[in-house]
């Protein structure tokens, strides 16, 4: 799994570079819409959301609740920790992905697990001994569902298969639609290699 959080000065710009992550195989567009006004956030949406929807991908929002019942994508993904999540889930319902971010292994007792369906690991040094010791505790703690490990920058082979998680998150901020297409086939790789071992 490979999510990428996508964020610009403007609509164009953003609409451009899911078009440019959705080329180079990427099935999972986050979209961070804070930077835009109201209206251009509702008509950006619509876009990107005819470009995932014939690329097959699942398209999510951050943070913006309104304008997930507004606009009904796939999923939302709450990184703001002001926001309950059971709450949300009440109010939205079973269909939406929901996904969160946590910053350190002592979050992992507290997860509201009844209204999440994966958990985003958001380690800004890219630290492979954070996201080891978060998903332990996940695993210690019998917990299931996918955690995906948040990368600010490429990461490197060995870091894919070190951190231990079921996936990765990048940003555009920070890395180029150009490089997904080679981590996302190294990520099926090591997948099926993980596979092979059970």
């Amino acid at each position: 799994m490979l999510q990428y959080i996508v964020s610009g000065e403007n609509g164009v710009e953003i609409v451009g570079t899911v078009e440019a992550a959705l080329n180079n195989s990427c099935r999972w567009i986050r979209l961070d819409l804070s930077c835009l006004s109201s209206n251009e956030r509702v008509a950006t949406i619509e876009t990107v959301s005819r470009l995932c929807k014939n690329s097959d991908a699942i398209l999510s929002i951050e943070n913006d609740i309104e304008l997930y019942k507004q606009l009904k994508v796939d999923g939302i993904h709450v990184a703001d920790e002001s926001m309950s999540l059971v709450d949300i889930r009440k109010e939205l319902g079973e269909e939406p992905i929901m996904g969160m971010t946590i910053k350190e292994a002592s979050q992992v007792p507290f997860l509201p697990r009844t209204a999440i369906d994966y958990v985003e690991i958001d380690n800004s040094v890219d630290d492979i001994k954070v996201h080891n010791e978060i998903v332990r505790q996940f695993r210690d703690a019998g917990i299931e569902e996918p955690v995906v490990a948040h990368f600010e920058n490429t990461p490197t082979l060995e870091m894919l298969h070190n951190c231990g998680a079921d996936g990765i998150v990048l940003d555009s901020k920070t890395v180029s639609p150009d490089v997904l297409a080679d981590l996302i086939n190294e990520l099926e790789k090591l997948n099926q290699e993980r596979i092979d071992m059970l």
